[in-house]
């Protein structure tokens, strides 16, 4: 744990380092380019076709050469969401510019699922063949923890490691807890963001059966069209997304560059229900984190909405921002990034903070495409279809999931003329 010679001071976190893949590809560069000319990262899953699922599209991360991003690793005893994490921790080291002498860094990271592929895996042997026919290393392989723990033993991080597990909230409550462990001095520089790949049959089987939940379109393009009248269900993808947040005069100190920063956080549960979203709940994590940030609800330019594109969360999601902003909800600008990368789970929540930075940094905001018909119950400005250039300081990005968890991070542009 990194020294900390007054505790009675809070510290201001930034952001250093950040990698990301996605359906567009491999890149932060990629993601962006990408957001901003409102493209679709869904397409056809031709890899599914045996299984004859009645739904076939989804926003699979295209081919990755992990050998290539892993040297001296054997990346065949890994499962395929390790090898992604491993490669995207990897990426943002060399992003911060992090050295070997500067890696007493924890990790924490955030999923949905985990290593998935490896339970179907464990699973599937055991009832084909039996017990005696289970590798030994399924245990390790299918762990939880298994890619806080493998980021920490390849990248040589000799802080602590964490597997954060809150559903499709992950990736943002792991960075949210790595922010109030810098805010408070106990760490000076955290790894942390969201990891999800569970597009395979098994998964996506469960969630065709949990009916309403995914959209039926067969236009790939077209599915995922948050805040629309006639949306039907969210698009199932993978991703992957992690940042440096470190403090920042360790940041200035190594002259870092520095992407923005994060100044609020606040988390809630809905105390509700297991699958249904409850805007009460939403509304509270959103306060929380204004609170923290210590800001009035004027002062926020810009939501990324959590915006997953099913009947209830989007209607939900909008009355949240309504109780929480009151008339003001009606001068903010809110849009999905979920509209052209579908709905990565645990990894989406990283994702769009990533998204968020970089609006705050470029001033630009990515639109929500496919929304063509205005829903009475959605009635916010979603910024359809096309990007739109706004100079904005203050953003926040909501992550509301299955279980009741919520997720809240506020984030605000980074000046070089800031003072410490």
């Amino acid at each position: 744990m990194a020294e900390n010679p007054d505790s009675t001071k809070t510290k201001r976190v930034v952001v250093t380092g950040m990698a990301a893949v996605t359906p567009f590809g491999i890149g932060v560069d990629t993601l962006w380019e990408n957001l901003v000319n409102g493209k679709s990262g869904i397409c056809r899953l031709s890899n599914l076709d045996a299984f004859e699922f009645p739904i076939k599209i989804g926003g699979p991360i295209p081919h990755i050469n992990f050998e290539e991003y892993l040297p001296g690793l054997n990346v065949s005893k890994n499962d395929r969401y390790t090898n992604l994490g491993l490669m995207t921790a990897g990426m943002t080291i060399n992003d911060a510019g992090i050295g070997p002498e500067e890696k007493d860094i924890p990790v924490i990271v955030g999923s949905g699922f985990g290593p998935v592929a490896s339970h179907e895996e464990l699973f599937s042997i055991f009832a084909r063949e039996g017990w005696r026919k289970i590798p030994p290393a399924s245990i390790t392989k299918s762990m939880f923890n298994n890619l806080p723990s493998m980021i920490s033993i390849y990248h040589k991080l000799t802080g602590g490691n964490h597997g954060l597990g809150a559903a499709c909230a992950s990736g943002t409550a792991a960075i949210g807890e790595a922010y109030q462990m810098i805010k408070l001095g106990a760490e000076r520089r955290v790894l942390a963001g969201g990891v999800d790949t569970p597009i395979i049959p098994s998964v996506l089987g469960a969630w065709i059966n949990m009916r309403f939940v995914l959209s039926r379109n067969p236009n790939p393009q077209a599915a995922s069209r948050p805040f629309d009248k006639n949306r039907n269900g969210m698009v199932l993808s993978e991703g992957s997304a992690l940042i440096l947040l470190e403090e920042l005069e360790s940041a200035k100190k190594r002259s870092a560059k520095i992407y923005g920063e994060i100044i609020g956080y606040g988390a809630s549960s809905d105390a509700f229900d297991i699958a249904i979203p409850n805007s009460a709940g939403q509304a509270l994590a959103i306060k929380r984190a204004l609170k923290d940030a210590n800001l009035n609800p004027e002062e926020v330019d810009y939501i990324n909405a959590h915006g997953t594109s099913t009947p209830a969360n989007d209607r939900e999601e909008t009355k949240a921002i309504k109780e929480a902003f009151g008339d003001y909800s009606y001068k903010l600008t809110v849009s999905s990034n979920k509209s052209m990368l579908g709905h990565s789970m645990g990894a989406s929540g990283a994702i769009e903070l990533m998204a968020s930075i970089l609006s705050l940094k470029n001033g630009i905001i990515p639109p929500t495409i496919n929304y063509d018909t205005p829903d009475p119950e959605c009635d916010l400005d979603y910024v359809p279809n096309q990007a739109r250039s706004k100079p904005i300081k203050t953003a926040i990005s909501n992550s509301f999931a299955f279980g009741g968890n919520n997720s809240v991070i506020v984030l605000r542009r980074y000046e070089e003329s800031d003072k410490l």
